[in-house]
């Protein structure tokens, strides 16, 4: 076939750039003035190896036309500069350093000829450009002399074909192994391939009858896919052969299946779980030979999932599975790497580029790559596994036994107790791994520990755990709770906020929860209580300081508001003539008891008996104090309280006082507030009422709610 311009520019398409075009045409004008056709020929034929093996673009296809008119040259550094720019002369001059290289004087270990050949170019095309020329070379053996094709043929495996294995070009690697063993090595190549000829039949057959059963199940799930039943390489099974010391006859991995899956890039990962799912379904894997380079792919680029199974006869097969993109990644590296990424004709050849050279100067890369695949899932963020059905679940790294559990159903995960992971029976705590098939075990007896939160990966695992716990916690806290009320019945002490907040102290716990919780888990010491009954019993017969809740002071104001018979006021809506207003430190409301006081101002502030300020009003102001009450006649007026509640972080214990509220006629919300703090929560409402009858029987009402601890009032 007789190449042209028009065809190479065609071929680079997917890696070049429209403003490449017209150079690319101008680089071959050139030639064309000083070659002839044979060479030009050549040419092309590299350019045509450079782009479509490798996936070189505009820049390299340039200097491959200017390379020899430089060298003879036919054309000028200046020319190239003013023409091309810096980076095409830099390829050029680097493609000249190297060539110089001389190969043939000892032999140079692969790591220190690409050390030697980086430092000589700057440009990594340079080494790219090499790797095509090499292969274009070897492509044309037979026309050169036998010890050329010898020196050729050393060259090339033991300095390239590791270059190439390196960046991930495998078709090319593979290619450059087999035609220069067949010059170095040419009776064993002819006996493995005789060998492997006369068993073609045999394994044709063979895997036709792999295949078939997979073929089916795959196309019972409608997936568009390919399956490729193809021999190792001659030079592998050579290897191999001199690695494990057996003949021919005794090594069974002759061949590999791959299967390749047409799919979305978004639906990559789980269409090739699902085939693995399927394969392994049908033929029973090895666990120790799943290489996951899926979700961590090799710094080559390459991307695939490999498991042996046991096959018919019970023969281990090897079996790559991929989708296209991942495979003509493998086939090409990096070049088809990068054709895959957005942009790839703008920074994605320039990171194509800069990834290249890291590879080729960082080796330590390569050789970590089998240890790190062995538990892929440390360095990735999913795994996949199966239930026994069959069915594909997606779950965070590192998930155990038991997110796995909770993934499935709350219910599962709150009696599981263990699993079978692949047949072998595991406890809940192990961590799970790409391609495992899952049986759950439960049992009725098995309830969620505070220590499961201490191993578990995913939020739905910890979610659940932390409700179960929760609410236990409610239940023990109310049937604890029921305890320390019949204790504090039995001693006709009453149960109220101020003795609950007296017990926490005499226990030391924190709150009302822990308390209740320790009672109902037996962590309370019972018996202590008639010590503490018996000191609240002696501390409230002693003497204590006059206090607003006190009952001596309640008598004395008692006894000055009855001193002042001639002075009562009454309030009613129909009081006109009388400045008086409700005190807004303490807030009262139709039904409490109150008193007037006389302010400096001449008007009559309204107080609660028990009012903050009474205290300092009764020492210190006594003759400005007046008898107050409210009217018995019915009336409409509004009253503003507030109300706190203390109970449980429960939404359907909110609901609950927001449903009693709507329901009573004469009581309007103004607003709410909910605290939320440890499991428990503190409820604020502003309420409009109209005496305090109605606010005492709400109050009761929201204390019969299960899960409130508190219901009372308290000054806005």
């Amino acid at each position: 076939m007789v190449l042209t311009k028009e065809y190479i520019v065609e071929i680079a398409k997917p890696y070049i750039k429209e403003r490449d075009i017209p150079y690319i045409y101008s680089a071959y004008e050139r030639a064309l003035q000083h070659l002839t056709i044979e060479q030009l020929q050549s040419l092309l034929q590299l350019a045509q190896v450079a782009i479509q093996e490798i996936g070189l673009g505009g820049k390299a296809i340039v200097s491959l036309f200017l390379y020899p008119l430089y060298i003879q040259n036919n054309i000028s550094e200046s020319n190239i500069l003013n023409d091309y720019g810096e980076k095409v002369f830099g390829i050029i001059t680097g493609l000249q350093r190297v060539q110089k290289i001389d190969t043939s004087k000892s032999k140079i270990h692969s790591e220190n000829f690409i050390k030697l050949i980086l430092s000589q170019a700057d440009d990594v095309r340079v080494i790219l450009i090499l790797i095509a020329k090499k292969l274009y070379e070897l492509r044309s053996i037979h026309e050169f002399a036998e010890t050329e094709q010898i020196r050729i043929s050393e060259e090339i495996s033991s300095l390239y074909a590791p270059i190439a294995h390196r960046l991930g070009l495998y078709a090319i690697k593979t290619e450059m192994e087999e035609m220069s063993m067949k010059y170095l090595h040419n009776e064993m190549y002819k006996t493995i391939a005789k060998k492997l000829a006369e068993k073609k039949t045999q394994r044709d057959e063979y895997i036709q009858k792999f295949i078939e059963p997979i073929q089916k199940a795959l196309e019972s799930k409608e997936l568009q896919f390919e399956i490729k039943g193809r021999p190792k390489s001659i030079y592998s099974i050579w290897n191999k052969l001199k690695k494990s010391n057996v003949s021919f006859e005794h090594i069974y991995d002759l061949f590999a299946i791959r299967i390749i899956v047409n799919s979305k890039l978004e639906d990559e990962k789980s269409d090739c779980w699902n085939v693995y799912s399927i394969v392994s379904d049908i033929y029973r894997p090895n666990p120790n030979r799943l290489r996951d380079w899926i979700s961590s792919p090799k710094h080559s680029g390459y991307e695939s999932l490999h498991t042996t199974v046991l096959g018919p006869e019970n023969r281990w097969v090897e079996v790559q599975i991929r989708t296209k993109r991942m495979d003509e990644i493998a086939e090409k590296g990096y070049a088809a790497h990068w054709k895959y990424k957005e942009g790839a004709s703008a920074v994605g050849s320039v990171s194509w580029l800069a990834r290249i050279r890291s590879i080729l100067e960082n080796p330590e890369e390569e050789s970590l790559e089998e240890d790190k695949n062995s538990r892929m899932q440390l360095y990735t963020d999913e795994i996949f596994i199966y239930t026994p059905q069959g069915d594909l679940r997606r779950l965070k790294a590192q998930a155990t036994v038991l997110d796995f559990a909770y993934d499935i159903h709350g219910d599962i995960g709150n009696t599981c107790t263990g699993a079978k992971v692949n047949g072998k029976v595991v406890p809940i705590k192990h961590v799970l791994h790409n391609g495992d098939k899952i049986e759950i075990l439960t049992a009725k007896s098995q309830t969620p520990k505070q220590d499961w939160l201490s191993f578990v990966v995913t939020s739905k695992a910890r979610q659940r755990i932390k409700k179960y716990l929760k609410d236990l916690e409610y239940k023990e806290a109310e049937a604890g709770k029921e305890i320390i009320v019949r204790k504090f019945t039995q001693n006709k002490v009453k149960f109220g906020d101020d003795n609950v907040h007296k017990l926490l102290k005499f226990y030391g716990v924190k709150s009302a929860l822990d308390l209740y919780v320790a009672a109902s888990q037996n962590k309370l010491d019972i018996s202590l209580l008639k010590d503490f009954f018996e000191d609240l019993n002696k501390n409230e017969s002693e003497k204590k300081p006059i206090t607003i809740d006190s009952q001596e002071f309640k008598e004395k104001l008692h006894k000055r508001l009855n001193a002042e018979h001639d002075n009562l006021l009454i309030i009613d809506n129909s009081v006109d003539n009388v400045d008086y207003k409700l005190s807004p430190c303490c807030n009262p409301i139709k039904g409490d008891e109150i008193f007037g006081f006389l302010s400096a101002g001449g008007g009559i502030k309204v107080h609660r008996l028990n009012c903050p300020n009474a205290m300092n009003m009764l020492e210190k102001y006594p003759y400005r104090i007046i008898k107050t009450r409210w009217t018995n006649s019915q009336s409409n007026k509004e009253f503003n309280v507030g109300i706190r509640v203390i109970g449980n972080d429960d939404l359907s214990i909110i609901n609950n006082i927001t449903q009693i509220i709507s329901r009573e006629s004469n009581i309007k919300m103004r607003s709410i507030n909910i605290y939320s703090n440890d499991g428990n929560f503190e409820g604020r409402l502003s309420l409009y009422i109209t005496d305090n009858h109605h606010l005492h029987k709400l109050l009761e009402k929201i204390k019969s709610i299960k899960g409130v601890h508190t219901a009372e009032r308290f000054d806005i």
